[in-house]
């Protein structure tokens, strides 16, 4: 981690102490979906889980845009496939990820407590393990198979406890970190593109994505005190934690950040609890714990091979020449 740490600060110049308090507001502002949407739903009284997803994308990409308008030409491809204007594939693919992944998370959680949501749209990190050898054709640590093992132990004592209640839901909720893991490898493919730039995509995206649904289903009505909620979830909770999650990247290692923000996941049942008295069920607390648990063990992996990796790097780097015999001379 010293290492990494180093690292970023020798390429950037920044502090990845700033850096991991903008990573630590993002994980908190984040954390605050489940309540914020069990307040606007107010029990499947409020808007349909469509229209909330519209509207807090909408609001979340307007607010954004004044930092990423200026670099949305970072979106198009120089050479290669392109599209209409240039535009990449891969920009399309993630606002269609984007868009699904959002709708089913705040469906996901008008129909099941908001800890199944966000715990099961965890599941992400795992999807991407599964789809990374057809995807990308990387081969999966023989180590990683017994952490997603441990995974899917929890994700059925999820099940197990809840499936009676909200099944739908629950799936829904897997539906939600399928795509967050879909989203997540063509960002991967976006990553010479200014991040704001792309986090504006795919908000406005989204919610022209949307719009015609929430004709169908939702309608477009809401109440004054929905309204004010909508815009504070896509500005508080939406727009503003990926602004401060971008920044941090720019200063800290990804693994590290990926460790700083679980504290979402964690916080979620207790501000829904304070909000609506929602309590955690307890094959969820069980799951949940064995789900974090595999997370955080997949994260420290990845970071300890990663880090074995550098000092390979630093030892021989590839290409370096060697004269007969320098192996024995060492």
């Amino acid at each position: 981690m010293a290492e990494e740490q180093t690292s970023v600060l020798a390429q950037t110049g920044r502090s990845p102490t700033i850096g991991l308090a903008f990573l630590f507001a993002a994980g908190i502002l984040w954390s605050l979906n489940g309540a914020l949407i069990k307040l606007v739903n107010e029990d499947g009284q409020g808007p349909h889980g469509v229209t909330i997803a519209c509207y807090r994308s909408l609001v979340a990409g307007l607010f954004l845009l004044p930092f990423g308008l200026r670099r949305m030409r970072t979106l198009r491809r120089p050479t290669g496939l392109r599209l209409a204007g240039g535009v990449r594939p891969a920009a399309v693919w993630c606002v269609v990820f984007f868009t699904l992944m959002t709708a089913c998370f705040v469906i996901a959680n008008t129909m099941t407590e908001a800890s199944n949501a966000i715990i099961l749209q965890y599941t992400s990190t795992f999807w991407i393990f599964g789809l990374s050898p057809l995807v990308l054709g990387e081969t999966p640590h023989r180590r990683d198979f017994l952490i997603v093992g441990l995974a899917m132990v929890g994700i059925g004592i999820i099940f197990a406890g809840n499936a009676a209640a909200s099944a739908a839901g629950l799936l829904v909720a897997l539906a939600a970190g399928l795509f967050y893991a879909l989203l997540t490898l063509m960002l991967r493919q976006m990553r010479d593109s200014d991040s704001a730039a792309v986090t504006v995509l795919n908000n406005l995206g989204s919610a022209a994505l949307l719009f015609p649904a929430v004709l169908l289903m939702g309608g477009l009505a809401v109440s004054p005190r929905a309204a004010v909620l909508l815009v504070i979830m896509g500005v508080v909770q939406f727009g503003l934690p990926y602004y401060l999650y971008t920044l941090g990247l720019k200063r800290v290692p990804a693994s590290q950040a990926a460790l700083v923000t679980m504290i979402e996941p964690v916080l979620v049942p207790i501000w829904t609890y304070l909000a609506v008295r929602e309590a955690v069920p307890f094959s969820t607390a069980i799951g949940g714990g064995v789900i974090l648990m595999a997370l955080f063990w997949f994260i420290q992996s990845t970071r300890s091979r990663a880090r074995l990796a550098m000092r390979h790097a630093l030892i021989d780097p590839p290409g370096r020449s060697r004269e007969p015999g320098a192996d024995r001379d060492r």
